[in-house]
């Protein structure tokens, strides 16, 4: 029983690690999970004691969306590394360029602007 225990609460820290913020993550988010779920799937048709020929099928997948994993993640380095950033990123970025001041609570202004109506930030944790 408490291997068992063990096994689940292993499973769920790595459905945690997995998650990123409540937000979009980066372009390679679709790819971590499709690893994750692969490697799920190895062991348990290990574990339930599936033919061999299935799991080295899932292998194979495994090895070959880690590869694409991996060229995205290079590509996306080189050409465009704010893409493997989170959305937050993205959007804190985009208002450093524009020049706003504020927060999520007040609103945003242009810096040279004084006293003039907040533009409202929608999102976030409600």
């Amino acid at each position: 029983m408490t291997f068992l225990r063990k096994m689940f609460e292993q499973i769920r820290s790595w459905f945690k690690l997995a998650e990123v913020g409540q937000s979009r993550s980066s372009i390679t988010n679709p790819l971590q999970w499709a690893l994750v779920i692969i490697g799920g799937l190895m062991l348990l048709a290990h574990l339930f004691g599936l033919p061999s020929w299935i799991v080295a099928a899932l292998l194979f997948v495994l090895l070959g969306v880690s590869v694409i994993f991996i060229y995205t993640y290079l590509h996306f380095m080189h050409k465009s590394p704010d893409v493997l950033r989170s959305e937050h990123y993205h959007l804190s970025k985009m208002v450093i360029e524009r020049g706003l001041v504020g927060d999520s609570l007040h609103g945003l202004i242009e810096e040279s602007q004084q006293g003039a109506e907040p533009l409202k930030l929608e999102g976030g944790k409600k």
